[in-house]
């Protein structure tokens, strides 16, 4: 989708190697005075079950990219490059020249010695250095988000030119888009729309959750509203999501796991789901057998050299970092399991439902396609 979005905006230079979707061609999308695309954090396929009028504007099942999480999907949405281009692999990121690992999304860096600092937007833009979709398109661009988040570090960074709008409560969307999409009228635009509760319930309750059901409704009915209110303006309205969900019951915590822990030469980094381990050089035997003395087959091994040469972190030239922020080891938990290594006084995360990996739960994603007309 990123290949049709890219051009289909009008980019001036356009950076994704794959080929168009048949199904959305750029023309398509090119033909529509407004652009938006309403992207709903963790929206699985399967929630289609519970939304009715999403349902029936589903005009394409997509797969996510890998790893199939927030802060690699959602960069590769704000600068059309694949994982493999831009980097950034997981929601914890290993950065070879400061040793360090960075936090992504909330903009924070940790050093060897655990210690942790919040980065300002340029410092972030100095690790990340984004090619920005936003500043290479011929559209005006306007990137709408939850005021919690609106204006973090990666947020403003990430946004380029475009005009940032925030939002406190999923229902204003319908008046505040509409509203927008109308006084924006006079030329050519596009909207980037995000909502992250979805997400936040999957981990906390689950994905069969009633939690999730109940959320699922709401979200069916400010899409409906949102409908009505783009009636008449020449949107394209495009929802799609950057991953889905999988229900998990079993925690997997690498301190339990002493002898292989004592082999990385840095915290595990990427996602519970697909965990990337750097591993002390020599010690490469001796950890591989410990993770399978301690866990057996609850966690698969794969040497990451195999998986950078498949190309699984998606086409295009490498990240001049990508070998070095990879490591040796992409460790994957099986369906029920994911995979923790909590440093310091931090107990880590415990989840119901989790992402990443390689199932299709993980990565099955809808793409809804709705057409206002003109007045």
């Amino acid at each position: 989708m990123l290949a049709s979005l890219e051009r289909g905006l009008g980019c001036r230079e356009p950076l994704n190697p794959e080929p168009a979707l048949a199904a959305l061609p750029p023309e398509r999308i090119a033909a529509h005075r407004h652009v938006v695309f309403w992207l709903i954090d963790g929206f699985a396929l399967d929630y289609l079950a519970h939304a009715p009028a999403l349902r029936a504007d589903l005009g394409l099942e997509l797969e996510s990219l890998f790893p199939s999480t927030t802060a690699t999907a959602i960069t590769s949405v704000l600068t059309g490059l694949s994982p493999a281009q831009h980097g950034l692999l997981g929601w914890r990121t290993y950065l070879p020249a400061g040793n360090a690992t960075l936090t992504v999304l909330p903009g924070r860096e940790t050093d060897a010695a655990g210690r942790s600092v919040e980065l300002s937007r340029q410092r972030l833009g100095e690790r990340i250095r984004p090619r920005l979709l936003a500043d290479r398109l011929e559209r005006a661009t306007t990137f709408v988000s939850p005021a919690a988040i609106a204006y973090s570090a990666y947020n403003r960074l990430m946004s380029g030119t475009a005009r940032v709008l925030a939002y406190e409560r999923l229902e204003q969307l319908p008046a505040l888009i509409g509203a927008h999409v109308r006084a924006t009228a006079r030329a050519p635009h596009y909207t980037y729309l995000y909502w992250s509760l979805l997400d936040h319930l999957g981990h906390e309750h689950g994905p069969a959750s009633a939690e999730v059901r109940a959320h699922l409704g709401e979200i069916d009915t400010v899409y409906r509203a949102l409908r009505e209110a783009l009636a008449g303006t020449d949107t394209l309205l495009l929802t799609s999501t950057d991953h889905g969900m999988r229900p998990v019951s079993r925690r997997l915590d690498l301190r339990t796991a002493g002898p292989a822990r004592a082999c990385l030469r840095h915290p595990l980094t990427g996602e519970p789901r697909a965990a990337l381990a750097h591993v002390r050089s020599g010690r490469h035997r001796q950890f591989r057998r410990a993770l399978q003395d301690h866990f057996g087959p609850r966690v698969e091994v794969v040497s990451m050299q195999d998986w950078i040469d498949a190309d699984a972190f998606g086409p295009g030239a490498q990240h001049p970092e990508l070998i070095a922020r990879a490591g040796d080891y992409l460790l994957l938990p099986d369906d029920d399991s994911y995979l923790v290594d909590p440093t310091g006084d931090d107990p880590g995360p415990v989840f119901h439902g989790a992402h990443g990996g390689r199932s299709p739960a993980e990565r099955r994603i809808p793409l809804c396609l709705w057409t206002s007309g003109v007045a």
